[in-house]
């Protein structure tokens, strides 16, 4: 009970009913308060009125009639007032109470000295006459019973006065019972007006309940509750309000989410990214820095005439020269990759024969393959013909070779083949030697990766050419990649047969 007591204090449905309660309660018990008074009045001003009706009804009686005193018994018993009728000289000369018949003797006095009975009354100390500023009344104690009366007197055409009187109490019953109706009647009122009430006001707030939930749930985060038609007064505006900002704020939220999503990867890509820059910068400082000592050593020993031998001499020179050859590559493998990423270059695709270039490449290569041992076979025709970009595509070509030739070893076999599928040339570059690690294999299309993580020269050395491929073939939107296959790696790369390639992609 308490529990519920404590839940329904908070209502607004309860809270509004309490007051419309308290609003009648107060009300009814002012209109209780000030009733008996109102009613009494009433009643007094209804009183006299009737007073004056039996006086003029009286006076329209003939004295002189053989009905005069059945008349007068008749009003008596018709208004349920007592009166009497006083002579000039104050005696009484007839009294319409104490007796059943009109003219028993209890209706005239035993002889003309007796008094009326208005002169055995006094002033009532219960009520104040002077608030009733009616003619000829008065409100009067009869010593004998010390009971209040009304009393009206009036003369009449035959000289003598009318003396009416009319018992306070009966009044007094009559405002009571009155009180007590009314009082039974405000309660049954009250209590019917609090059910009605309680009704309407429960109509009325239930949609504003309902949106309270929603738009706690709203606050929680939770946007899939929405509210019902209301109908079209203020309720329903608010209510469909509430349903527009409910569907904007999910939106809005959904498209923080996606944002902050976005800008999370971008800060992982960023700090990738600088990562990769702080590695670059630091690879290509090794890869320069051994060239330069080397040259800035045999220089050196040059200049000092370490030997005087002219042999001697030109082995310097020539180590000099291959290192800053090695330099210039290196450089023009920088520049042309920064070409590349900056996508600087103008795509430009034709019709290309990749058969003839790759025999033209293994041409130039051949000293260098023979030096280093190598077997080299070209199953590829010299009329392949293919649509890409024949320099760059040519570049592809030549990193692939000078990589298997810098790993080649075992048998030390390069096999070059070809393959058409799909409307796409596929070249692969065969190496015999060493598989490449699973956790290596993604990583070897980065700038100058070492698959031993140590700065050897040669060894496990990746350079800048894979980096070259990528960023090529990436261009061209066309697949490459390496994979292990029995007795050593395989690289390749596909370009299409034709421009409608690109059209699609």
């Amino acid at each position: 009970m308490k529990k519920l007591f404590t839940a329904l204090r908070g209502k607004i449905r309860v809270k509004l009913l309490f007051a419309i309660l308290l609003i009648l309660a107060f009300f009814i018990l002012l209109i209780t308060r000030i009733s008996s008074p109102l009613l009494f009045r009433a009643f007094t001003r209804n009183t006299y009125n009737k007073l004056c009706e039996l006086t003029e009804a009286v006076n329209l009686c003939v004295p002189d009639s053989g009905a005069y005193y059945f008349d007068l018994y008749a009003l008596s018993q018709n208004y349920g007032i007592n009166f009497e009728i006083v002579g000039a000289d104050g005696s009484l000369l007839y009294r319409s109470s104490g007796s059943s018949s009109a003219i028993g003797s209890d209706h005239f006095p035993s002889s003309g000295t007796t008094k009326p009975e208005y002169d055995n009354m006094v002033d009532s100390v219960n009520y104040d006459t002077s608030r009733y500023n009616y003619r000829n009344f008065e409100i009067k104690k009869r010593l004998a019973t010390n009971a209040d009366y009304f009393v009206y007197h009036d003369d009449i055409s035959s000289g003598d006065t009318v003396y009416a009187y009319y018992p306070v109490a009966d009044i007094e019953n009559v405002v009571e019972v009155a009180d007590k109706v009314y009082s039974i009647f405000s309660i049954a009122v009250v209590i019917f007006i609090g059910i009605i009430f309680f009704i309407l006001i429960s109509r009325i707030m239930r949609p504003i309940e309902e949106m309270s939930e929603i738009t706690g749930d709203m606050a929680s985060l939770n946007f899939e509750r929405k509210c019902g038609n209301y109908g079209n007064d203020e309720v329903g505006e608010l209510g469909n309000s509430i349903n527009v900002l409910s569907d904007k704020l999910d939106s809005t939220l959904e498209d923080l989410k996606d944002k902050n999503e976005q800008l999370r990867k971008d800060i992982q890509m960023r700090l990738a990214l600088d990562n990769a820059r702080k590695s670059f910068i630091s690879n290509v400082s090794h890869e320069l820095k051994t060239p330069i000592a080397i040259i800035s050593g045999y220089a050196e020993g040059i200049c000092e005439d370490v030997s005087t031998d002219a042999e001697t001499t030109k082995e310097y020179c020539g180590i000099i020269r291959d290192e800053s050859n090695k330099m210039n590559e290196l450089v023009l493998e920088l520049l042309e990759l920064s070409n590349l990423e900056s996508q600087s270059w103008e795509f430009e695709p034709d019709f290309y024969d990749i058969g003839e270039e790759i025999g033209e490449i293994l041409e130039h290569l051949s000293l260098k393959t023979r030096e280093e041992g190598i077997t080299v076979v070209n199953n590829v025709s010299e009329s392949l013909e293919c649509f890409a970009q024949g320099d760059k595509i040519e570049i592809v070509i030549k990193n692939y070779i000078n990589n298997a030739i810098s790993h080649c070893s075992g048998d030390k076999v390069i096999i070059i083949n070809a393959k058409k599928h799909n409307g796409l040339v596929r070249i692969s570059v065969f190496n015999t030697g060493e598989h490449i690690s699973d956790e290596d294999m993604p990583e070897i299309w980065d700038s100058f990766y070492r698959a031993d993580k140590a700065h050897k020269r040669s060894e496990n050395r990746f350079g800048l050419g894979l980096s070259i491929v990528k960023s090529i073939m990436e261009h061209h939107k066309c697949r490459y990649g390496a994979e292990n296959v029995k007795g050593g790696v395989s690289f390749y790369f596909e370009v299409p047969e034709g421009p409608n390639y690109y059209e699609k992609n």
